[in-house]
């Protein structure tokens, strides 16, 4: 169980029973108290990805294509990179839309439940960071587009954190489509470890840096403070997404959500295993809180990078419960 304090007691819910609350309840229980900040740029960026998904593949099925640009995904990442020029927010609007449509593939298509399916197409993947070419795979294709722009402005060690994120990735949607096939529900342990990789979450990490424009050194980046601020603002964006999306991801027999997971292994109502997900939820809040409070100084020029690079993990933090909440991906009907 998570380290609760007074102050995220009092924002925990009480929900009980098989009835859950509205996903505007839901929101409102979530202890987020981080300003919304949104980049200038977004409207001109997601004019491009509207372009950009009509030019590559991202999914198999058509009707993916209107569901996608209904999403309004350009407003997430407008959060996740407030202060980057249009030609770098476009970066990330157009991979979140290809992360969107591969998360997909596993989720909605027999993909999803063959792990071999998913092995030979991470391999097309793979062609495209090793600089193979990656004509005749349609995804791998849209991939290489992204890559060789972020390649423009990212330096060769970011580049590389970039593909790595990306092979986290892969690795944790091969683990939840193992669990698919083999009709398991994974472990408490596994989940909390596993579901930011499967959340896409190093890939989109890996890009604040190059994106924004921040330049932390190596020893600052291996800071305990840093990393454990990364860490927990990496699962804050999954447990937030999962509490958000829990009536939906449950209506299709989805395991792979934190209430779903308590609600299994701890025999828990339907609403009570809510509760307690949004508990630890607001326990990694609080805790990202304290954390960023004892963050010694650097010194005067490093200390304005951390600035930044701690109100980009603030703002992804925000925009995530605003846009998980509006998204219609994320309702009961799509």
């Amino acid at each position: 169980m998570p380290r609760l304090r007074p102050s995220v007691l009092y924002t925990m819910p009480t929900w009980k029973g098989s009835s859950l609350p509205s996903r505007e309840a839901v929101a409102k229980s979530l202890l987020c108290p981080f300003p919304e900040v949104t980049n200038p740029n977004v409207v001109s960026a997601h004019l491009h990805a509207l372009d950009w998904l009509d030019r590559f593949t991202v999914h198999s099925e058509p009707s993916w294509v209107p569901r996608a640009k209904r999403a309004r995904m350009t407003w997430m990442v407008a959060g996740f990179y407030p202060t980057c020029d249009l030609s770098r927010l476009c970066i990330a609007t157009d991979y979140l839309s290809w992360a969107f449509g591969l998360d997909d593939v596993g989720d909605e298509t027999a993909i999803g439940e063959r792990p071999e399916r998913l092995l030979e197409l991470f391999g097309r993947f793979e062609d495209v960071f090793s600089g193979r070419s990656a004509a005749g795979n349609p995804q791998a294709e849209a991939l290489d587009d992204i890559v060789t722009r972020l390649a423009k402005v990212a330096t060769p060690d970011k580049l590389e954190a970039f593909a790595a994120g990306n092979r986290a990735y892969f690795g944790a949607m091969l683990w939840e489509a193992n669990n698919r096939h083999g009709r398991m529900v994974p472990d408490e342990g596994t989940y909390l470890m596993l579901r930011p990789a499967a959340g896409a979450v190093p890939p989109f990490f890996a890009m604040v840096e190059p994106l924004e424009g921040i330049e932390l050194t190596d020893e600052l980046r291996q800071h305990p403070g840093i990393t454990n601020l990364v860490r927990l603002a990496g699962g804050i964006v999954c447990w937030t997404n999962d509490v958000l999306s829990y009536e939906k991801e449950r209506a299709k027999g989805d395991v792979h959500n934190l209430a779903y997971i308590y609600e299994h292994h701890r025999g828990l109502s339907p609403a009570r295993a809510l509760a307690e997900a949004v508990g630890f939820n607001n326990a990694s809040v609080a805790d990202f809180i304290e954390e960023q409070e004892k963050l010694p100084s650097f010194g005067a020029a490093q200390d304005v990078e951390v600035k930044r690079y701690v109100a980009t993990l603030r703002s992804m933090i925000r925009v995530t419960l605003d846009w998980t909440l509006g998204s219609p991906r994320y309702s009961e009907t799509d």
